[in-house]
């Protein structure tokens, strides 16, 4: 049960990150990240009203601390992600950001206590080897004898490392919880730490010169309440170092979409490092 409801939230997070690519090039990551957010948390509010069994406040105190440094990790590596896809290409940023399995799962089997088998290190060493592939302009370390990373790298390692720790993080409130409070409050915090972030830069929250996409950010925003509602159903429900990977694979969703709408090509290079990536992920996971 647990594997379906990472698959699930593999499918979502996919098309919901792929969305994000085309509306952060529209009104920046900022913007996009704080309207999905916000859609997300109304959605989830309705959802509540009609199951009030999920929703039990007084169990919150002993988490709150752990799901607000989710929150804010969640919003650098989300914010992180997007100023990538506008920067760089959907193919090179995607599986970057999705290596975040990676980080779940060495975290879930360090303190977890989970066992690290032989197909572990293998994938660990096979995501390691995709990142590097995928990340550093091998001409230049061919011909100037150095290391440069591609467009979009920085922030695709950014979303990894952000994602990678909170989503281990989630999995402690989830299991006591239950999938249904941490993802929602949690989504209320970053609606809050985004709100304090805008003011202070002074961030129009209605453009003047640009009409916000809000059917597009609304599809954003369920697509991604869905996968974080998937992903907590099954780390309540399964070991985080099997579903953290499986929902990683995102990855496959976004690219492909990326290469059918933003006709992006796949180069010799890009297709060994997504597939050292995937491979690493599927492996990992098994």
């Amino acid at each position: 049960m647990a594997l379906i409801f990472a698959l699930m939230s593999m499918f979502f997070w996919g098309l919901a990150l792929f969305l994000a690519a085309i509306a952060s090039r529209k009104i920046g990551n900022i913007l996009t990240l704080f309207w999905m957010q916000i859609f997300g948390f109304i959605i989830g509010v309705n959802y509540a009203l009609f199951n009030p069994h999920l929703v039990s406040l007084q169990l919150l105190p002993p988490f709150m601390a752990i799901l607000a440094v989710f929150a804010l990790l969640q919003v650098i590596g989300t914010l992180g992600y997007y100023k990538g896809l506008i920067k760089g290409q959907v193919s090179l940023v995607s599986p970057l950001g999705a290596s975040y399995g990676l980080i779940t799962a060495v975290l879930s089997l360090v303190f977890l206590k989970e066992v690290l088998r032989l197909n572990q290190i293998i994938a660990i060493f096979l995501i390691i080897f995709g990142i590097i592939i995928l990340s550093i302009n091998l001409k230049d370390l061919i011909n100037k004898k150095s290391i440069q990373l591609l467009t979009g790298t920085k922030e695709g390692i950014i979303a990894m490392l952000g994602w990678g720790v909170s989503l281990f993080l989630l999995i402690f409130p989830s299991k006591y919880l239950g999938w249904f409070l941490p993802a929602i409050f949690s989504r209320f915090l970053m609606i809050l730490i985004l709100l304090v972030y805008i003011l202070y830069s002074k961030i129009a929250i209605f453009p003047k010169n640009q009409k916000l996409p809000f059917k597009l950010l609304i599809f954003i925003g369920l697509f991604d309440m869905l996968a974080f509602f998937s992903y907590s159903l099954g780390v309540s429900k399964g070991f985080g170092s099997i579903v953290g990977p499986v929902s990683s694979a995102s990855t496959l969703v976004t690219i492909f979409l990326g290469l059918i709408f933003f006709k992006e090509k796949l180069g010799v290079r890009k297709i060994i490092g997504v597939l050292g990536i995937v491979g690493g992920l599927v492996l990992i996971s098994i």
